[in-house]
């Protein structure tokens, strides 16, 4: 590597890892905002090799960030004309300590084929093309991927280099909460036996109980985390979210009800345990949707990453409540299931 290219590389490695600093190219193409377009188009065409994508950005005196011009526009207009006159003065831009997921947020949000990066005093340093943001979320959904699997390190780190004691040190704390779970799950199955006993019938469906509320648990976690990482789902209008969640949840809630409602009526009878299983399953379903869909926001409020809410926790809490719920229920009718 050059002497010119070395230092390049240096000064990007000052900027703090997973920043636009660090991920932006500084071989950027910009003109001062006093020219005219006719000049601009000689300087266009004279740094050809220069990173340059549809976008012209203009600074003033200072080097600082001023405006945007797109190619298409220098066309269009009178050479004489100031770029000036013709600039967006309103730029999307970010700046060198700015998150690399907040980076690739911005340019999905608007569209934008490359955004520029500007320093504390707004001059510009630099800019990020879209290739570069694509990189950066696979990363990103690679890391929440894995965080929701329990495994909290970076792919390529977890795959190749991690040892077994590291990679079971990463994912022993989520299966031990699993199994404190599980162990919960089993206290209350105990708790209710004497139910069980007498209407041995419910033994049958308690695993589906179970596996459908920790599914839709998972199932609305994973959207509210996606979306708040994607940046499409913002905490300010995070409740219309949530409400729409919870309708799905009562819509899944009331179909599946019925579904289970008659398989139990059919199976084994009486008409009173089929209206046990769909009442807890409704009801089951929406304390899931309800749960996945709200624990990823509070954790976002609270500066948590969302993601670790996901998984295991909130498979193991649905369990636990969609069993409470049916055995609940159960104990509660238990005459008349007898009957």
């Amino acid at each position: 590597m050059g002497h010119e290219d070395s230092q390049e590389v240096q000064d990007l490695l000052e900027h703090p890892k997973e920043t636009a600093g660090r991920l932006m190219n500084t071989d950027f193409f910009s003109l001062p905002e006093q020219i005219t377009v006719e000049e601009a188009i000689k300087q266009v065409r004279a740094a050809s090799e220069r990173e340059m994508v549809f976008y012209i950005y203009v600074t003033d005196k200072e080097d600082r960030l001023v405006g945007v011009v797109s190619l298409r526009q220098l066309l269009v207009v009178p050479p004489d004309t100031p770029l000036q006159k013709i600039m967006n003065p309103e730029v999307i831009s970010v700046t060198t300590d700015t998150d690399q997921e907040e980076v690739a947020r911005q340019v999905t949000r608007y569209n934008l084929l490359a955004i520029p990066v500007v320093d504390k005093e707004n001059r510009l340093v630099g800019i990020i093309t879209f290739d570069d943001v694509i990189d950066v979320l696979r990363e990103e959904a690679t890391e929440d991927i894995l965080k929701m699997a329990g495994a909290g390190t970076p792919e390529e780190e977890y795959i190749l280099q991690t040892s077994s004691l590291g990679a079971a040190r990463f994912r022993l704390p989520w299966l031990l909460t699993t199994l404190f779970g599980t162990m919960v799950t089993a206290g209350i199955v105990w708790f209710f036996r004497f139910t069980l006993h007498e209407v041995i019938a419910l033994v049958t469906f308690l695993p589906v109980i179970a596996a459908m509320g920790g599914n839709v648990g998972v199932q609305s976690s994973t959207i509210i985390v996606r979306g708040l990482a994607t940046g499409r789902i913002e905490l300010a209008s995070v409740w219309k979210v949530v409400a729409r969640e919870l309708k799905v949840g009562l819509l899944m809630g009331v179909t599946c009800g019925v579904i289970l409602a008659l398989v139990a009526y059919l199976w084994h009878g009486p008409a009173m345990l089929g209206v046990v299983l769909g009442a807890a399953m409704f009801f089951a379903i929406i304390v899931a949707a309800t749960t996945g869909t709200l624990v990823p926001v509070v954790l976002k409020k609270l500066n948590i990453d969302p993601a670790i809410s996901s998984g295991p926790f909130v498979t193991t809490a649905n369990d636990i409540t969609g069993l409470l719920i049916y055995l609940g229920l159960a104990t509660y009718l238990l005459q008349h299931l007898k009957l």
